[in-house]
């Protein structure tokens, strides 16, 4: 068998390809992670086939994104509340955004990244994981040579089988319109997304889930605290008494939740540095510095230094 540049299998999910904060109000979300040192992408607007066989669709939603080299980190909101609100929810699936609005403003989208969504899809097949059809997803981007469409297909999985969030598996089609490197300069010095930090009551019954849906293991810290190592990133379960130890102050909205993501960082200092500048609170423990959840759009964000 063939392995990738991690170790991983071709049909493991080897990297968080994106993760999401969901709030009503997209321009206040931006502003804030603006503040928070992150050079943001222009507005882009989402569209998925409603209907078999129809065009892709605008829903009224819209995003902006900090890019970097691998992956991204996505805020999305509402951009045109009448046309969002004409939208068939029904027929969204995934892409409801009122249904984890309804838990909580924050952390709802984890995205699994692959380079073999094929090999994906088969490997759950044969493993009896519940999931979509690939399906076709695209949305405009801004570029040097104006705007263009970016295409990535993504595999879905029931909502009962995911309470924690809005969680797919992705692959880019276009790579070269996401990842431009004009995006990529952070004035807080961000240079990935490297974890996410998952709270619940039963962090075993959630660990051997990803294990089958990641085809990788994951390494025991404590009987309630687990890493899933997927090669470029690390997807954190905890319980919701070890959720202090880790974020500071943050009170979970609801359980199971999606607390707080990690950015590496090139310079501890750049990410200091950024954050008195723009007068945002932070701590800092174990080397790290976090923002408490209130001060970023629901979830916490913790930086850490390479």
């Amino acid at each position: 068998m063939k392995y990738t540049e991690t170790g991983c299998a071709p049909a493991a999910l080897d990297i968080l390809h994106h993760v999401g904060v969901i709030n009503t109000d997209l321009d206040i979300l931006s502003e804030r992670y603006e503040k928070l040192g992150f050079l943001l992408t222009p507005v882009s607007t989402p569209k998925i086939i409603i209907e078999p066989g129809g065009n892709p669709t605008a829903l009224g939603v819209g995003n902006r994104h900090a890019i970097f080299k691998n992956n991204y980190l996505e805020l999305l909101g509402i951009v045109d509340p009448q046309r969002w609100k004409n939208m068939p929810k029904d027929k969204l699936g995934p892409y409801n955004i009122d249904i984890p609005l309804k838990r909580y403003h924050g952390l709802h989208v984890m995205h699994l990244g692959t380079s073999h969504i094929e090999l994906v899809k088969e490997r759950f097949r044969e493993q009896g994981i519940p999931c979509s059809d690939i399906k076709n997803f695209q949305r405009n981007v801004q570029t040097d040579k104006g705007e263009q469409t970016m295409r990535a297909r993504t595999i879905s999985f029931p909502p009962e089988m995911i309470p924690e969030g809005l969680l797919q598996v992705a692959q880019h089609d276009t790579p070269e319109l996401v990842f431009q490197p004009q995006f990529m300069v952070h004035s807080n010095g961000a240079v990935a997304p490297s974890e996410l930090i998952l709270c619940c009551e039963n962090p075993k019954e959630y660990v051997n889930k990803y294990e089958r849906l990641t085809d990788s293991k994951a390494v025991k810290m404590e009987d309630d605290y687990f890493i899933i190592e997927l090669g470029h990133s690390k997807i954190i379960v905890i319980a919701v008494e070890r959720l202090a130890e880790i974020v500071p102050n943050c009170a979970p909205p609801a359980i199971p939740f999606m607390a707080a993501f990690t950015v590496e960082t090139s310079n501890l200092q750049l990410t200091r540095n950024a954050l008195l500048k723009n007068g945002i609170p932070f701590t800092e423990k174990g080397g790290h510095v976090i923002i408490n959840a209130d001060d970023a759009g629901g979830c916490a964000v913790i930086f850490k230094g390479r």
